[in-house]
């Protein structure tokens, strides 16, 4: 049975109570139960390892030193390590590996299909079917976060499991447009949903202090699944043709869902959620930053992901080379996920994705713009860019989970992605109407301006969480 936690007030300064304060029969037991109640309103936001804490105005006049018992809060205690915490870790880094993993992916795939089966479709046509993939993916977790929640992962990982890997199995049989517009596009990306809300929301759980690296390495799964799909479709598409490459991805997607059903599992006791879209959420400033930055952080890498294999070959280069450099980006993306996870519970979370994010629009800016016409300059930026942007995925889940509730993570997850999603649909399409219209070098400066008004985002969020008190050296 849980111990009883105990709460200590220490004040220094005289109080002096007025008529409208304190009844006339109230005690100091009384008296304190007010104040506690007013400090731990439901409308205050959760403590967490990195809260600023501001004692309230109507406290600064106090002199008590009271002892207060209460029932201990779930929501109050994380495991932070242990065998059945990084179990969920490790199940969370499969699903990510399967569902994120293949986003990361799309760019080879839309490369193979406006060569092959769609060749007569320009490449913004083309787009739109990763981008309905990834929109998808993101969308509809606004109804997956708070089911998971009020259910737990196991029939939300089953559900999204049988979903995917059915529709990896369909698209082996696509040859028209529509074909894979609805498979790859919305059957895929609603199990990818799926497997994708329930491994994020389910980590936080676990982790406070630590909840930094552990996103890390649970997001690292996306990296290796953004190097290992690229790959294995390079090399199956030659060798064994387009069907079989494919059915042999939806068997390796079956194995990492499986082992993902079977290790993650949720913490808190269900039935916690009450409404799908709590839209109360917004009142806390924090969040609106960070769902805003969030967005501005999709649009910019799943657009650049996307394009970045059909860029190389513009630029002269084989396909061959193109895939290499995906992967090399995702290798430094993995390495960049599992390095930022450690620096981000030293030093901050919101403190280490804003200094990220800058390193991103400056690789973007000073290697990838002047000198993304020549192949050294491109292993150069997938190397720094990769490693910036490890920690643009999994760190944002992490820092909305640092200022939620735990009860809460779920169904906040899911309104911010569900928003988020808008970002992946548009993204692709427009950059690849800008690669035919205005040319390749005026899309790279569309990405990068689109990192800074994501950073002019994060930094108002961190501005925010010390409420609109700007203190360098502070840890948010």
């Amino acid at each position: 049975m849980a111990t009883p936690k105990t709460d200590t007030i220490i004040t220094t300064q005289a109080y002096h109570p007025s008529p409208s304060d304190t009844p006339t029969n109230a005690g100091p037991s009384t008296l304190h139960s007010n104040i506690y109640n007013n400090i731990h309103d439901e409308e205050t936001p959760p403590q967490t390892a990195f809260s600023i804490l501001e004692p309230p105005a109507h406290l600064s006049a106090i002199t008590t030193h009271t002892t207060h018992i209460r029932p201990l809060d779930p929501d109050d205690t994380f495991p932070d390590g242990g065998t059945r915490s990084w179990l969920v870790v490790l199940g969370s880094f499969f699903l990510l590996m399967a569902s994120y993993g293949m986003m990361n992916s799309t760019g080879v795939l839309q490369n193979y299909f406006a060569t092959h089966q769609l060749s007569n479709y320009s490449t913004s046509a083309v787009g739109w079917i990763p981008g309905l993939f990834t929109f998808f993916g993101l969308v509809l977790s606004v109804q997956i976060g708070p089911m998971f929640d009020r259910y737990g992962p196991t029939g939300i990982l089953i559900a999204g499991s049988c979903c995917y890997v059915a529709g990896l199995l369909i698209l082996a049989e696509c040859k028209l447009y529509w074909h894979f517009m609805l498979t790859l596009g919305v059957v895929m990306g609603s199990g990818a949903a799926f497997l994708s809300t329930a491994a994020m929301a389910a980590v936080p759980q676990w982790f406070d202090r630590r909840v930094g690296l552990a996103m890390g390495w649970a997001m690292s799964g996306a990296g290796v699944g953004g190097v290992t799909f690229p790959l294995v479709l390079r090399a199956a598409f030659a060798r064994f043709g387009y069907r079989w490459a494919i059915r042999l991805l939806a068997l390796m997607v079956a194995v990492m869902c499986g082992v993902g059903i079977g290790l993650v599992r949720s913490r808190l006791p269900r039935g916690q959620s009450k409404s799908s879209i709590n839209l109360r959420a917004f009142r806390d400033t924090r969040f609106t930053w960070l769902t805003l930055g969030t967005f501005g952080l999709e649009l910019e890498v799943f657009a650049g992901l996307g394009l970045y294999p059909t860029y190389v070959v513009m630029q002269g280069f084989s396909v061959s080379t193109s895939v290499i450099l995906l992967s090399i980006l995702n290798v430094f993306s993995t390495i960049g996920r599992l390095i930022t996870g450690l620096i981000a519970d030293k030093y901050g979370r919101i403190n280490t994705q804003t200094g990220l994010i800058c390193l991103g629009a400056l690789a973007i800016f000073t290697i990838w713009l002047p000198f993304g016409h020549t192949l050294p300059g491109l292993y150069v930026f997938s190397c720094v860019f990769g490693l910036a942007s490890g920690s643009f995925l999994s760190l944002a889940p992490a820092c909305i989970g640092q200022i939620s509730k735990a009860s809460e993570v779920g169904g906040r997850f899911g309104i911010c992605y569900s928003i988020v999603s808008l970002a992946t649909l548009i993204c692709i399409p427009i950059g690849g109407e800008m690669l035919e219209k205005v040319g390749s070098r005026a899309m790279v400066a569309y990405l990068g301006g689109v990192l800074v008004v994501a950073l002019g985002m994060f930094v108002m969020a961190r501005w925010a969480s010390l409420s609109y008190r700007w203190r360098w050296q502070a840890k948010i």
